[in-house]
């Protein structure tokens, strides 16, 4: 059996704030362990405060993140495991410590991530990330550790008040607790850039990794808006910058980003100048890599390349980035970039406009709806039910029906009123008893009596607010979990709608009002269904010089 020399300090009587603090530690574990297992911790926590002391601590709270490195180092001589279980303890003695305000809440967390083999120190980031750092210094002073120790803190506090669930909450902590230690450790202030830079750091993600990852940037966004407003908005959409762009030379950048400024002048919305980016950026990358060093360069020939090499999922999407290419190619020759002025007629259709074919719910798919609807009890069924109703009953988009407000429902009048999303366009609509009844048992079963929300629909969990309109598609997956329809989603109780009110002669007119349609053009799709009224119809064989021999 190999033997290991005794530590100098072994022999050491503890002072006794250290002796307290281990058998207060060992008071509260010892439901937890056995009398056996309580031994072998109490020996690593004194071993470790009688290494403290030898190095001059006489307090708990002038334990150093050195310090714990340190006597981390001298456990190299143990085995992984063994390494592993004694880490183990003095993270939880740590834990404790700071729990009870004995020590900086870093200490346990760095031991911690000791475990982890995820210490992150400024030193150890990519030389770009160690720059960017140092582009931010001097705002790291605004905001020390301790202060946003203490923010994140109350952050985690009002969700908990909110009624969050408590692993949830854990996990948001886990990540403001571990973005403080590297800032605490390295002296640095809490800056929002400084927190994307870290987390974007091969360090953190050795913490994070994968879904866990994309939540903790969740996290800091919706942190990010907290200290800034000082509320908090899970809702609230964060995308992505778009990455690439600066890695262009700058022949072809500062072209590309002087016709983004000219779109965006255009008063075009966010969303259409990003996809302009997105295939201009497709564009370049693909001509750099086919060699060209200026635009003078192009040629019908190597536009067409691209044509062909440029993949996309459908036919309309490949006419969108083409279209997107062409008027940048269109803004190049105007600009003198470019000598020949054809070169977009270089880029072909991949299709022409198609109708395509509409959509409705079977008859068989509203039986089952039906026996839904009348059965539903739990709190996710009412609002289920009261949701697809709003759409098969009322032809209402599901859009509209997440921002509907408890305010647009007259029970009086038993009607609903609303601006519509996509056009703006105010609606009143009638209120079927069915949709009536079944937003009134939501109401008074299914709706939480904590949300203080003006919106009609709000989460069935904490903070009971409003939802997107995804939930409509969740809707119709839970009622109908057969249905597989590619391309029909929560809008096919709208099409559904419309579809049976032709069907049982209602004159387009009237259901164009109850949709919110300004005219009836829209619906001429939907007569193709109704099979009854294009069998009045029939074309003429003789009309067309088609000759019948014989009959049928």
């Amino acid at each position: 059996m190999a033997t290991f020399k005794r530590k100098t300090y072994s022999s050491l009587d503890l002072i006794p704030e250290f002796e307290m603090a281990v058998s207060d530690f060992l008071t509260n574990c010892a439901s937890h362990h056995t009398p056996i297992h309580l031994q072998n911790i109490r020996r690593r926590c004194v071993l470790f405060l009688k290494c403290m002391q030898s190095w001059g601590k006489n307090k708990l709270n002038d334990i150093t993140y050195e310090d714990i490195k340190k006597y981390d180092d001298e456990l190299g001589h143990l085995k992984k495991m063994s390494r592993i279980i004694e880490e183990s303890s003095l993270h939880q003695f740590l834990k404790y410590l700071a729990d009870n305000g004995q020590i900086n809440v870093g200490r346990y967390l760095y031991m911690y991530l000791i475990e982890l083999n995820c210490i992150t120190r400024v030193e150890d980031l990519a030389y770009e990330e160690q720059q960017q750092i140092n582009n931010l210094e001097s705002s790291f002073s605004e905001f020390p550790p301790n202060e946003f120790y203490e923010a994140s803190l109350e952050f985690v506090n009002i969700l908990l008040k909110k009624g969050y669930n408590k692993d949830y909450v854990k996990d948001i902590e886990r990540v403001l607790l571990v973005l403080y230690l590297f800032l605490d450790l390295n002296s640095l202030g809490y800056n929002p850039d400084l927190a994307i830079i870290w987390l974007n750091s091969d360090a953190a993600k050795s913490v994070f990794h994968g879904n866990a990852l994309i939540a903790a940037r969740r996290v800091l966004n919706v942190f990010k808006d907290y200290c800034e407003s000082g509320e908090i908005n899970f809702r609230k959409v964060y995308r992505k910058d778009i990455s690439g762009i600066d890695e262009l030379p700058a022949w072809c950048r500062i072209p590309l980003l002087n016709f983004v400024d000219q779109r965006t002048k255009e008063k075009l919305d966010e969303k259409t100048v990003k996809n302009d980016i997105y295939s201009l950026l497709r564009f370049c990358r693909f001509i750099l890599h086919e060699g060209l060093q200026s635009y003078v360069g192009l040629t019908g020939e190597l536009i067409h390349k691209f044509n062909i090499m440029d993949k996309h999922k459908s036919p309309e999407g490949k006419n969108a980035c083409n279209n997107r290419v062409k008027r940048f190619l269109k803004y190049l020759y105007r600009e003198g970039l470019v000598e020949l002025p054809g070169l977009h007629y270089a880029l072909g259709t991949a299709a022409v406009s198609v109708e395509t074919i509409v959509h409705t719910l079977c008859e068989n798919e509203i039986d089952t709806a039906r026996i839904f609807v009348e059965s539903a009890s739990t709190a996710l069924e009412l609002r289920d039910s009261a949701i697809f109703l709003l759409g098969s009953d009322m032809g209402i988009r599901g859009s509209d029906i997440v921002s509907l407000k408890l305010s647009d429902i007259d029970w009086k009048k038993q009607s609903i009123k609303f601006n519509q999303n996509k056009t703006g366009s105010e609606v009143w609509l009638s209120m079927p008893t069915s949709v009536g009844n079944a937003i009134y048992r939501y109401l008074k079963y299914g709706r939480s009596r904590l949300s203080t929300s003006d919106y009609l629909f709000v989460s069935i969990h904490a903070p009971f607010e409003q939802m997107t309109r995804s939930i409509c598609y969740s809707t119709l997956k839970r009622i109908l979990p057969d249905r597989d329809v590619s391309g029909s989603g929560f809008h096919v109780t709208r099409k559904s709608f419309s579809s049976n009110r032709l069907n049982n002669g209602v004159c387009p007119g009237r259901i164009a009002d109850a949709i919110g349609h300004l005219g009836t053009a829209s619906l001429t799709s939907y007569l193709s269904l109704d099979k009854d009224k294009m069998s009045e119809c029939p074309l003429s064989l003789r009309s067309l010089n088609i000759s019948v021999n014989g009959g049928f």
